[in-house]
């Protein structure tokens, strides 16, 4: 057995159901093989990222950095520029003194791809390669670079379909699937959320400086019965709410406000009136359905139609929608 480094808590290890069990028994013996590339998957807001740093600080690299990358903020010819660097003077704007990159800011530590789903095919091939031959290129450069840095990537979407699909390479989907966890929804671990709440209430009391913030039983149940579309990130954001709300008392059912188990109109049977059936229109009229229930906000239909941020702001750009911030 490999030689664990102490632990960091990153993530609220609150939760005794078994599918959550599941998940902290992965994170240990995945931390234990520094090198295995890791698929991380689950719906927005049920912690990918955070399920990435507990892993990164379990394991023998813990002392090093851990770097993430958001592959759907970036188009693709700065990505793989911001990904593995450039040599001065490789394109028009680049630095006079090129740029190392993130493979080489993670070196011997943990580089999280998020959002590998949105990978475009170009760089999706250019990352095939580096994870073949355990080394890269940088823009505009004529060696290779070898690196020492555990890949791990994470999606909200189901990559196999993706695959099916023709938009994911199968071949890379192969090289990131070696190490592969499922962070079940929130609705899928009912038992848990009193621990969480407790947890991060806990989390709350600290960041905002004040004392222990008590919640009743009461309230414990309401949010027990919660849909939670947005996960443990709704859940952390309506406690904040409800700790305001509740301006130093303790939080009672009346200040908490818990997404209804039926969830948004927007997912529901959505009836659709579009000039013609062509993929583009039916999806701006589903994009446009759906911001409209979410009166105009950014971040709640985006959660609603279970994609990223980014992803839906290039869609709204591409169709000419318009939006409220946020």
């Amino acid at each position: 057995m490999l030689p664990l480094s102490p632990v960091v808590p990153c993530i609220p290890f609150a939760g005794r159901s078994p599918a959550w069990a599941r998940v902290v028994d992965s994170i240990a013996k995945i931390a234990r093989a520094p090198r295995t590339t890791v698929l991380i998957s689950g719906e927005s807001g049920t912690g990918k990222e955070l399920v990435a740093r507990e892993i990164h600080a379990r394991s023998s690299r813990s002392s090093g950095p851990f770097v993430a990358v958001n592959c759907a903020s970036l188009s693709a010819e700065l990505l793989a520029a911001e990904l593995f660097g450039y040599e001065a003077g490789a394109f028009t704007g680049a630095l006079p003194k090129g740029h190392a990159g993130i493979f080489a800011a993670a070196e011997g530590g943990t580089l999280l791809l998020d959002e590998i789903g949105e990978l475009d095919p170009a760089v999706q091939a250019q990352l095939l390669r580096v994870l073949q031959e355990r080394t890269y290129r940088r823009v505009g450069g004529t060696a290779d670079v070898a690196f020492d840095v555990r890949i791990v990537a994470a999606t909200h979407r189901d990559l196999r379909k993706l695959v099916g699909a023709g938009r994911f390479r199968e071949d890379l989907w192969y090289r990131l699937n070696v190490a592969a966890i499922h962070l079940p929804a929130l609705r899928e671990r009912r038992q848990d959320v009193p621990d969480l709440a407790r947890h991060l209430l806990e989390r709350i009391a600290r960041d905002h400086g004040c004392g222990p913030v008590e919640i009743s039983a009461a309230a414990l149940e309401k949010l027990s019965q919660g849909a939670w579309p947005g996960n443990v990130r709704e859940l952390a954001h309506t406690l904040e709410r409800a700790a305001i709300e509740a301006d130093g008392a303790r939080i009672e059912r009346e200040h908490v406000d818990a997404p209804r188990c039926e969830g948004s109109p927007a997912l529901g049977r959505v009836v659709l009136e579009v000039d013609e059936l062509t993929i583009e229109a039916v999806e701006r009229a589903l994009i446009a359905r759906v911001l409209d229930e979410a009166g105009g906000n950014r971040s709640r239909a985006a959660r609603t139609l279970g994609v990223h941020r980014a992803t839906l702001y290039g869609k709204l750009h591409a169709h000419g929608l318009q939006a409220k911030a946020g």
